[in-house]
């Protein structure tokens, strides 16, 4: 396919055009719907031409450079090409590399970064017109009157598909609606640095997708010439702007821009895509169940972690965690009031109940409506103000746009009443709103009522008044070392160094009390009376949870908790605080030995005097999944998370509780993520989810899944969907068999993962020779530090980095590392603790094997040996690490045998072929910039050898290397 479609600005010469596209295309392979192949090449051809032109005026000759190296890439790749040649047109590519200068080298990696960047928007403009297709399916039975069942895309993993599944299993819609409308799905975004791109190219890059669809509409309906032109000038001037723009962030983001980017989605996209989805849902089970979703059900919530999360962050402080909270109620504000002034303008008419009479200022009013909307701006104007104050007090910098959401209609409007007080609880937005809705239904304005009026009830509930709630997450050590200072000032001492049994009576006896620990005014002078700095500031967090306003904060999260005292320590924070409502408590386990712990802990919990009572015998418990991943290897985890689920489930049961998992998985496999999120919410042990859904979502899969609105409300869809079939399906459970056979495996599978990342001393080495690991940090992806403990080895290493520098060299070695030894039994020969017969039934009849498995082969799929040798080749000087890297790839290849054995397929993941097609089509881009990386990697560490680190040249050569881990994540769309 050559990605030239150039018809306004058409290359000049022919070279030049041979040139461009030579450069800048696609291969695209495999059976792919015709009329949809050629709007995928078209928007491909369209973007890569204009991408070339702009590139060549700019640089003259790159495009012959990254032909040069894109011809030798391509051969490399082609099946049909001798293994022979293809070693020598891989030797001709690292040969052209190394000959290019370090600016030629940023130059040419820029380029193709960006055009796969590119290649990304025209892919998911493809998915979304795959997608656009399904809503059509149901033809002329797609509903009729006010409700529409293809308001949703007609399959399983979608809402309209799965209340079809579930009426067709018998169950009356009564009960389906009765179990929707009080199902929950919270979204918990969080500030995990794997976004490599900045925000202001992902909101280029969203342009260009909008303007892309335009393209696409003008080309189906009349448009003029004029339009068109117009149309692709944007374009153009968008791709200019992408090139003149710096891809690296030249300085790490601080907590409060992390929070404001992160967050960003929800303005630009979340904002609109929830009450859109909530329509598309309130019709389709109005056409399928015969009722309307009703107002005040909020299946889709949002939570953040960004200005929260201080586990191993000193950066995040509760001063911080402020700031947070009040820019996040400002912008909430703001949005509010944009709404609200729209909604001011439409809501004129005179006839009311006497509930709307009976609000304020609304006695007498010939549009009572009106009055009480401006009520309600007035209000959120005092918000707006308020929350002013509290970033002045706290020394935030100036808001370099206060006021750029602000209604200005009026002077009536603009001048907020001084006796105007802030809006803090929800409760006083919700209610007006919800009785203006009544009131225009009870007097024969049910259409007008259920316009922007019922959106921004909707809005509300799922968003509140802070946007998305913080939660408070902090290491379990650093809470028992502030019980400790706290007992200390009231003479009590020795608390680290007791029992758990004695923590757990003494803390019992402190909640149950009725009285605080410290004497009055005590609190006020922590620092007087010796508290340390590190147990002031966890102090000073718990404090948090008594002063801001109520639905400012979440959860509260103890990261590596490990007995029941952990979550009763922080209980008694928050209440020697002051806390009238404290904060859910939320246990988080992380390691192997702490999810097998994690039934008997809760059982401890459960059982303390007081404890069911102080929560309303409510439990929420988070599993962790990236760093079990990376202390036990990756089935021994998915194990271990998957009988701990299903133990402490039993034990909530047996006490009582109504227990919610909180799921802590990141975006990549590596990390416990799953692309194929219906499937993956099905694959949870049974009742472990019972219509209670939280989940994190993080870095480049907070953009992919929300960062526009189609995906958003699609991503919804699914969400919603999954948790909805899950409590209506009964799936497969575990034969004790097949328990047996995970357990074998788990173990065999565990001790291979350490033998080989614990015991082998070459491996830290190997690690860091081999991968751009050390170099990750300069990327400046996120405000916390790689490690949790900066003298730490691959133990301290975060997730994120141990992933990321994984996933650059190709090899994806956390992913699989132990697989192939609890799999081996399915090859010939093999020594696996399981035979081949026991794992093929395994996945042929257990939903959750089988899921598991084809995850797995996901990875596999975006992995290359080849590429991982290449490393090795050049950065690897040691005789022995290099050996062991040659052992690790041979074990790669045992467990990708072993997969395919089990599945049955001929290639990994070979039941997804839009997958398999976009890695083989952009695969030749990425090989070049693996091998740019690679020899970056090592003039770099030659330089820095030499002493040679402070010229041009240098700094140029790190610019480069940079570029290249931006352009690979880009590429396989993923990174940590």
């Amino acid at each position: 396919m050559l990605a030239r479609a150039h018809v306004l600005w058409p290359p000049r010469g022919g070279r030049l055009a041979q040139s461009i596209r030579s450069a800048f295309s696609l291969v695209v392979e495999g059976d792919l719907d015709s009329t949809r192949a050629a709007k995928f090449s078209a928007d491909v051809q369209f973007l890569g031409g204009v991408l070339g032109d702009v590139l060549e005026k700019r640089k003259p000759g790159i495009l012959d450079s990254v032909m040069r190296l894109r011809e030798p890439a391509l051969v490399w790749r082609d099946p049909a090409v001798e293994a022979e040649e293809k070693q020598k047109a891989f030797k001709e590519l690292c040969k052209d590399v190394s000959r290019m200068s370090p600016e030629m080298l940023c130059d040419v990696t820029r380029a193709c970064g960006h055009f796969l960047a590119l290649a990304n928007i025209a892919e998911s403009r493809d998915a979304t017109r795959t997608l656009r297709q399904l809503y059509f399916a149901e033809g002329a039975e797609a509903g009729s009157g006010k409700f529409a069942t293809d308001s949703l895309p007609s399959k399983i993993d979608s809402c309209a598909g799965t209340l079809d599944a579930i009426l067709k299993d018998g169950t009356s819609p009564a009960k389906i609606f009765q179990v929707l409308t009080q199902q929950k799905v919270e979204i918990v975004f969080t500030a995990h640095p794997t976004e490599v791109n900045r925000t202001e190219h992902l909101s280029k890059h969203r342009y260009v997708s909008e303007l892309l669809a335009k393209r696409e509409a003008m080309q189906e309906e009349a448009a003029t010439t004029y339009e068109k032109m117009q149309n692709e000038r944007a374009i153009r001037r968008a791709v200019s702007a992408m090139l003149g723009s710096d891809v690296l962030r030249r300085s790490k983001p601080t907590p409060q821009e992390e929070a404001r980017e992160g967050l960003a989605v929800v303005q630009t996209s979340l904002w609109d895509a929830v009450p859109g989805f909530l329509r598309r849902l309130d019709s389709v089970l109005g056409a399928k169940c015969q009722q309307r979703l009703p107002l005040d059900a909020t299946p889709m919530v949002f939570a953040s972690w960004m200005g929260g999360d201080r586990d191993g962050n000193p950066n995040v402080t509760s001063k911080i965690t402020r700031e947070v909270v009040a820019m996040q109620r400002r912008q909430a504000a703001l949005l509010y009031l944009r709404e609200l002034n729209a909604l001011r303008v439409e809501l004129s008419v005179h006839e009311c109940t006497q509930a709307v009479r009976a609000l304020p200022g609304a006695e007498g009013a010939s549009e009572p409506y009106k009055v009480v909307v401006q009520g309600l701006i007035a209000r959120l104007r005092a918000t707006v103000a308020w929350a002013e104050a509290e970033l002045q007090k706290l020394g935030a910098p100036a808001d370099s746009r206060p006021l750029a959401l602000m209604i200005s209609s009026s002077e009536v409007v603009l001048r907020a009443p001084e006796s105007a007080k802030p809006m803090l609880a929800v409760e006083d937005l919700t209610a007006p709103l919800q009785a203006m809705h009544e009131s225009l239904v009870a007097c024969g304005y049910e259409e007008l009522a259920d316009g922007a009026l019922v959106d921004l009830i909707r809005r509300v509930g799922a968003f509140g008044l802070q946007f998305a709630p913080l939660d408070l997450r902090q290491e379990s050590t650093r809470h028992a070392r502030a019980v400790d200072a706290l007992c200390k000032i009231a003479g009590v001492h020795g608390y680290l160094s007791w029992t758990e049994n004695d923590k757990v009576d003494f803390l019992t006896k402190e909640l149950s009390s009725g009285r605080p620990l410290l004497r009055r005014g005590a609190w006020e002078r922590l620092g007087e009376l010796g508290a340390q700095p590190e147990e002031l500031e966890v102090l000073q967090t718990a404090a948090l949870v008594a002063e801001l306003p109520q639905g400012s904060l979440g959860a509260y999260v103890i990261s590596q908790a490990t007995a029941a005292s952990d979550v009763l320590a922080v209980e008694l924070l928050m209440a020697e605080a002051g806390a009238v409502r404290p904060l859910r408590v939320a246990p988080l386990f992380e390691t192997l030995d702490d999810l097998n712990n994690a039934p008997a802990t809760l059982r401890q919990l459960f059982t303390t005097p007081g404890y069911a009572e102080r929560t309303g015998r409510k439990q929420e418990v988070m599993v962790g999944y990236s760093d079990s991943a990376k202390d036990a290897g990756r089935i021994a985890a998915m194990w271990a998370q998957y009988e701990s689920q299903e133990k402490m489930l039993e034990v909530a049961r047996e006490c009582g509780f109504e227990i919610t998992f909180f799921h802590g998985k990141g975006g990549t496999v590596g990390r416990g993520g799953n692309p194929e999120v219906y499937k993956a919410i099905l694959a949870h042990p049974q009742g472990t989810i019972d219509g209670r859904f939280r989940v994190t979502e993080q870095g480049e899969m907070i953009t992919r899944n929300f960062g526009d609105i189609e995906s958003a409300e699609r991503s919804m869809d699914i969400f919603t969907a999954a948790v909805l079939r899950d409590q209506f399906l009964q799936r497969p459970q575990p034969t004790p068999e097949w328990r047996n056979a995970m357990a074998a495996m788990s173990q065999s599978s565990c001790d291979f993962y350490r033998s080989v990342v614990r015991g082998e001393p070459k491996f830290v080495p190997y690690f860091r020779s081999a991968t751009p690991e050390l170099e990750l940090g300069a990327l400046n992806v996120g405000s916390r530090p790689a490690k949790r403990n900066p003298k730490g080895g691959v133990e301290s290493l975060r997730a994120i980095p141990w992933i990321f520098a994984w996933a650059q060299t190709r090899l994806n070695l956390p992913v699989w590392l132990g697989i192939g030894k609890a799999l081996e039994g399915a090859l010939e020969g093999g020594s696996g603790p399981v035979d081949r017969e026991t794992l093929v039934s395994m996945y042929r009849d257990w939903p959750w094997f089988h899921t598991t498995v084809d995850l797995i082969e996901t990875l596999m799929a975006k992995s290359d040996r080849t590429i991982a040798a290449h490393y090795d080749e050049r950065l690897v000087a040691d005789k022995e690490l290099l050996e062991l890297g040659a052992a690790l790839r041979k074990r790669f290849e045992v467990t990708e045998q072993s997969l395919l054995t089990i599945s049955g397929h001929k290639a990994p993941a070979e039941d997804y072929p839009d997958l398999q097609r976009s890695l083989k089509a952009r695969a030749h881009y990425i090989d070049v910039l693996n091998v740019i990386q690679v020899e970056t990697l090592a003039r770099i560490r030659a330089a820095e050898a030499s002493g040679a680190t402070s010229g041009y040249d240098y700094q140029t050569l790190k610019d480069a290397l940079l570029l290249t881990i931006n352009g690979i994540a880009t590429g396989m769309r993923n990174s940590g």
